[in-house]
């Protein structure tokens, strides 16, 4: 038991020693589609790539060996992860499709939120949930349309009910049936408001 435990104990410590020997591997070049490649110096411990931030796309950046720069980190630009002798941890992220969301202006005269007539093309990692965050009728100048109109309610939005999320298909047939039934009241108020303008014009009159 006890030789076995030392020969385990051998192992270990030169597996780790081989991996600490080794240079890592990392993905490197401007679009990732290379193969990893062990990087030149063995001071490198981390992979570097272009974020990926979600509903807006994949910033614009290349990947390497090392860390991001900090000026990339501050335009939320790169991430970086550690690095293995074995196999890069900076390859290109998988993604979704990418699906369309109304985006919403509040509108100071009216004193309501109105819809954009371009909708936003909100793009995604393959496990992102398809959504969009659409204001209510409970919505004022406080709240929050995230994104352009892509993905979940603010929280305090969702919660106060000024905020609802729904998919995208849903979200267009809401909007839709929204418009038909403002159209509908339209024309049904306005001969009403002729007939009282009449009614009371005549009612002087005699």
């Amino acid at each position: 038991m006890k030789i076995a435990a030392a020969v385990l104990i051998f192992l270990t410590v030169l597996v780790s020693y081989i991996c600490q020997a080794l240079n890592v591997k990392c993905v490197q070049g401007d679009d990732g589609t290379a193969a990893a490649q062990e990087c030149s110096s063995p001071k490198f411990n981390n992979c570097y790539q272009p974020k990926f931030n979600l509903y807006t796309g994949l910033s614009s950046g290349s990947y390497g060996c090392g860390e991001c720069l900090s000026s990339d980190l501050l335009g939320n630009r790169c991430e970086s992860c550690k690095a293995s002798s074995f196999k890069a941890c900076n390859t290109p992220k998988e993604t979704g499709y990418n699906f369309t969301c109304y985006d919403w202006e509040w509108n100071l005269g009216d004193k309501k939120f109105v819809k954009k007539e371009t909708k936003t093309v909100c793009q995604t990692l393959k496990e992102t949930p398809k959504v969009c965050n659409i204001p209510t009728s409970q919505a004022n100048v406080l709240t929050k349309i995230l994104n352009k109109g892509c993905g979940p309610c603010e929280d305090v939005d969702k919660t106060l009910g000024s905020c609802r999320e729904c998919h995208p298909i849903a979200c267009d047939s809401a909007i839709s049936s929204a418009t038909t039934h403002a159209v509908k009241m339209t024309a049904f108020q306005v001969p009403v408001l002729l007939l009282a303008i009449v009614y009371s014009f005549g009612h002087k009159r005699f």
